[in-house]
Protein backbone atom coordinates (compact mmCIF):
# COMPACT_ATOMS: atom_id res chain seq x y z
CA UNK A 1 0.00 0.00 0.00
CA UNK A 2 0.85 3.60 -0.76
CA UNK A 3 0.54 6.89 1.53
CA UNK A 4 -1.85 9.01 -1.13
CA UNK A 5 -1.32 12.14 -2.34
CA UNK A 6 -4.11 14.50 -0.92
CA UNK A 7 -5.85 17.49 -1.57
CA UNK A 8 -4.11 20.79 -0.83
CA UNK A 9 -5.95 24.17 0.59
CA UNK A 10 -4.37 27.13 0.46
CA UNK A 11 -5.92 29.24 3.39
CA UNK A 12 -4.25 32.57 4.64
CA UNK A 13 -1.25 32.00 2.28
CA UNK A 14 -0.45 28.55 3.72
CA UNK A 15 -0.77 25.33 2.35
CA UNK A 16 -2.53 22.94 4.09
CA UNK A 17 -3.17 19.47 3.50
CA UNK A 18 -7.17 18.47 3.58
CA UNK A 19 -7.36 15.81 6.29
CA UNK A 20 -11.13 14.99 6.84
CA UNK A 21 -14.39 16.37 5.16
CA UNK A 22 -17.76 16.19 7.31
CA UNK A 23 -19.72 15.83 3.79
CA UNK A 24 -19.01 14.65 0.44
CA UNK A 25 -15.84 15.05 -1.82
CA UNK A 26 -15.76 19.11 -2.79
CA UNK A 27 -15.25 18.41 -6.53
CA UNK A 28 -15.72 15.31 -8.23
CA UNK A 29 -14.10 14.77 -12.13
CA UNK A 30 -16.80 12.21 -12.96
CA UNK A 31 -19.30 15.42 -12.55
CA UNK A 32 -18.00 17.26 -15.72
CA UNK A 33 -17.20 14.24 -17.93
CA UNK A 34 -14.17 13.56 -17.20
CA UNK A 35 -12.90 9.34 -15.68
CA UNK A 36 -10.10 9.68 -13.20
CA UNK A 37 -7.26 6.76 -13.61
CA UNK A 38 -4.88 5.62 -11.06
CA UNK A 39 -1.82 6.32 -12.49
CA UNK A 40 0.13 5.37 -9.81
CA UNK A 41 -0.18 3.80 -6.50
CA UNK A 42 0.68 6.93 -4.78
CA UNK A 43 -2.98 8.65 -6.48
CA UNK A 44 -5.48 5.97 -6.61
CA UNK A 45 -8.04 8.53 -7.16
CA UNK A 46 -6.49 9.21 -10.60
CA UNK A 47 -6.44 12.95 -9.48
CA UNK A 48 -6.09 15.91 -6.83
CA UNK A 49 -7.04 19.05 -6.25
CA UNK A 50 -6.00 22.65 -5.02
CA UNK A 51 -8.92 24.78 -3.15
CA UNK A 52 -8.22 28.52 -1.94
CA UNK A 53 -10.64 30.76 -0.39
CA UNK A 54 -11.52 34.56 -2.29
CA UNK A 55 -12.96 36.88 -0.26
CA UNK A 56 -14.68 33.80 1.83
CA UNK A 57 -15.65 32.02 -1.20
CA UNK A 58 -14.48 28.33 -1.74
CA UNK A 59 -13.20 27.78 -5.24
CA UNK A 60 -11.00 25.02 -7.27
CA UNK A 61 -7.85 26.62 -7.65
CA UNK A 62 -5.95 23.29 -9.86
CA UNK A 63 -7.02 20.23 -10.80
CA UNK A 64 -4.31 17.21 -11.11
CA UNK A 65 -5.68 14.79 -13.00
CA UNK A 66 -5.14 11.29 -15.42
CA UNK A 67 -8.02 10.83 -17.74
CA UNK A 68 -8.78 7.43 -18.62
CA UNK A 69 -9.42 8.31 -21.94
CA UNK A 70 -6.75 10.87 -22.69
CA UNK A 71 -9.41 13.71 -23.78
CA UNK A 72 -9.55 16.85 -21.46
CA UNK A 73 -12.31 19.16 -22.12
CA UNK A 74 -12.42 22.64 -20.53
CA UNK A 75 -13.09 22.99 -17.13
CA UNK A 76 -14.95 26.13 -15.91
CA UNK A 77 -13.05 27.81 -19.70
CA UNK A 78 -10.30 26.55 -18.79
CA UNK A 79 -7.53 24.38 -20.86
CA UNK A 80 -5.44 21.74 -19.86
CA UNK A 81 -1.61 22.19 -19.58
CA UNK A 82 0.07 19.92 -21.78
CA UNK A 83 2.57 19.68 -18.94
CA UNK A 84 2.36 17.02 -16.46
CA UNK A 85 2.81 16.69 -12.45
CA UNK A 86 3.72 12.73 -12.30
CA UNK A 87 1.94 12.26 -15.21
CA UNK A 88 -0.89 14.11 -14.39
CA UNK A 89 -2.52 16.81 -16.56
CA UNK A 90 -3.01 20.41 -15.28
CA UNK A 91 -5.52 22.83 -15.15
CA UNK A 92 -4.20 25.55 -13.41
CA UNK A 93 -6.54 29.12 -12.33
CA UNK A 94 -9.86 27.23 -12.75
CA UNK A 95 -11.52 29.54 -10.42
CA UNK A 96 -14.79 27.34 -9.87
CA UNK A 97 -16.77 28.11 -6.93
CA UNK A 98 -17.18 24.77 -5.07
CA UNK A 99 -20.75 25.65 -3.05
CA UNK A 100 -19.88 22.91 -0.10
CA UNK A 101 -21.63 22.65 3.03
CA UNK A 102 -19.84 21.59 5.92
CA UNK A 103 -16.79 21.13 8.05
CA UNK A 104 -12.79 20.56 6.08
CA UNK A 105 -10.22 19.45 8.39
CA UNK A 106 -6.94 20.86 7.59
CA UNK A 107 -3.32 19.67 8.88
CA UNK A 108 -0.14 21.95 8.82
CA UNK A 109 3.52 20.87 10.42
CA UNK A 110 2.91 16.83 9.54
CA UNK A 111 5.08 15.32 11.88
CA UNK A 112 7.11 12.28 10.26
CA UNK A 113 7.06 10.28 13.20
CA UNK A 114 3.64 9.37 12.65
CA UNK A 115 3.78 8.92 8.99
CA UNK A 116 1.82 5.93 7.80
CA UNK A 117 2.75 4.09 4.38
CA UNK A 118 -1.17 3.82 3.50
CA UNK A 119 -3.82 6.16 2.62
CA UNK A 120 -4.54 9.60 3.74
CA UNK A 121 -2.70 10.47 7.00
CA UNK A 122 -4.21 10.98 10.38
CA UNK A 123 -5.06 14.48 12.07
CA UNK A 124 -3.03 14.13 15.19
CA UNK A 125 -0.05 13.91 12.70
CA UNK A 126 -0.01 17.35 12.33
CA UNK A 127 1.45 20.06 14.92
CA UNK A 128 -1.45 22.69 13.24
CA UNK A 129 -5.08 20.87 12.97
CA UNK A 130 -7.60 23.97 11.90
CA UNK A 131 -11.73 23.16 11.18
CA UNK A 132 -12.98 25.18 8.56
CA UNK A 133 -16.94 25.50 8.30
CA UNK A 134 -18.65 26.19 5.17
CA UNK A 135 -21.95 26.85 3.88
CA UNK A 136 -23.08 26.74 -0.30
CA UNK A 137 -19.49 27.41 -0.40
CA UNK A 138 -19.14 30.50 1.97
CA UNK A 139 -16.60 30.23 5.52
CA UNK A 140 -18.08 31.31 8.77
CA UNK A 141 -15.86 30.54 10.77
CA UNK A 142 -12.41 28.39 11.37
CA UNK A 143 -11.26 26.62 14.34
CA UNK A 144 -7.58 26.03 15.81
CA UNK A 145 -8.03 22.15 17.35
CA UNK A 146 -4.14 22.10 17.01
CA UNK A 147 -4.45 21.78 21.14
CA UNK A 148 -6.79 18.44 20.12
CA UNK A 149 -4.54 16.99 17.87
CA UNK A 150 -1.61 17.55 20.68
CA UNK A 151 -4.01 16.26 23.33
CA UNK A 152 -4.86 13.26 21.09
CA UNK A 153 -0.91 12.41 20.81
CA UNK A 154 -0.26 12.59 24.55
CA UNK A 155 -2.84 9.93 25.24
CA UNK A 156 -1.63 7.88 22.94
CA UNK A 157 1.43 7.75 23.84
CA UNK A 158 0.22 7.26 27.56
CA UNK A 159 -2.01 4.50 26.64
CA UNK A 160 0.77 2.56 24.79
CA UNK A 161 -0.96 2.71 21.48
CA UNK A 162 0.41 2.48 18.21
CA UNK A 163 0.08 5.72 16.62
CA UNK A 164 0.47 4.10 13.19
CA UNK A 165 -2.11 1.24 14.20
CA UNK A 166 -4.61 3.16 16.74
CA UNK A 167 -7.37 0.58 15.71
CA UNK A 168 -5.20 -2.31 17.02
CA UNK A 169 -5.71 -5.86 15.12
CA UNK A 170 -8.43 -4.63 13.46
CA UNK A 171 -6.62 -4.70 9.52
CA UNK A 172 -9.91 -4.29 7.89
CA UNK A 173 -11.15 -1.48 9.75
CA UNK A 174 -7.43 0.66 9.45
CA UNK A 175 -6.89 0.01 6.01
CA UNK A 176 -10.55 1.38 5.47
CA UNK A 177 -9.97 4.57 7.51
CA UNK A 178 -6.93 4.99 5.80
CA UNK A 179 -8.15 5.56 2.15
CA UNK A 180 -11.25 7.65 4.21
CA UNK A 181 -11.46 11.00 4.14
CA UNK A 182 -14.74 10.94 6.23
CA UNK A 183 -14.90 12.61 9.72
CA UNK A 184 -16.41 9.77 10.89
CA UNK A 185 -13.46 7.17 10.29
CA UNK A 186 -10.38 10.63 10.62
CA UNK A 187 -11.42 12.60 13.42
CA UNK A 188 -13.14 10.09 15.48
CA UNK A 189 -10.68 11.09 18.51
CA UNK A 190 -12.07 14.94 18.66
CA UNK A 191 -15.46 14.51 20.04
Amino acid sequence: MTAQIGDIYKYQKKEFTIVALSSAMLFDPKNYGMEPHARSTACWRGYWCEYAIEDDELLLKDLYLFNSDDKYPPLNGVEVSMKSHFGHRVYKDVNMPIPYTGKILLGDGFMQEYYIHMGFQRGWAYKKLIELVFEEGILLECNDLSHIAKAQREAMAKGNINPRRPGGDNILKFVEDSFSLDYADKAWWME
